[in-house]
């Protein structure tokens, strides 16, 4: 028969077990997924790459002139939306973003990206890369996208690069560990 010490030191054993599998169906909710992650980006010059487009820049990409009542129109309201094809996000005069349609899916309710971040929060980095930065959304005149891109440059840059890679998808998102670890599923390096 098993000590009340052995006893004590197997419920700890579940316990921790528990604990591990608790936090791992955490950062595996549905929609949402977290894992390991590094910047994607690690240089000003590559996040410029990414800026928003200004609708002169966009006119000027697309050969359009605008006509005398367009131009009008434009300087009454600050904006003038669909004068050009929407492959990515166009700022207007006035502030405005115009964005195709699905171009930034809604973030899941409960999602860590939810929250007000700072760089002190691990889902932080990868809001800046996932909701900024990837979507040709940085504006160097936004103070708070100057201050974001700021810290996760530094933390790109630093000596612990690593942070976690949130994810979100319209539908639900699997981890690959939780899929591997499904019934019938093969690890992906196994494929």
């Amino acid at each position: 028969m098993f000590k009340h010490t052995q006893i004590q030191r197997l419920m700890f054993l579940f316990a921790i077990a528990g604990l591990f599998a608790v936090t791992a169906d955490f950062a595996c909710l549905e929609e949402v997924c977290a894992d390991s992650s590094t910047a994607a980006f690690t240089s000003r010059e590559q996040v410029l790459q990414h800026r928003i487009e200004t609708l002169d820049q966009a006119l000027a990409r697309s050969e359009i002139r605008l006509t005398e009542s367009q131009r009008t129109t434009l300087k009454t309201n600050g904006q003038l939306f669909g004068m050009v094809k929407l492959d990515r996000p166009i700022k207007h005069p006035n502030g405005t973003v115009e964005m195709p349609k699905g171009w930034l899916p809604e973030i899941p309710a409960g999602h860590p990206w939810g929250q007000n971040l700072t760089p002190a929060d691990d889902a932080f980095y990868s809001y800046v890369e996932e909701r900024i930065i990837k979507p040709n959304l940085f504006d160097e005149s936004n103070p708070d996208h100057v201050k974001a891109i700021d810290a996760y440059l530094k933390k790109a840059n630093s000596n612990n690069p690593h942070f976690v890679g949130w994810t979100y998808a319209g539908g639900k998102t699997e981890c690959p560990k939780k899929m591997a670890d499904a019934e019938g599923t093969r690890a992906p390096d196994a494929m």
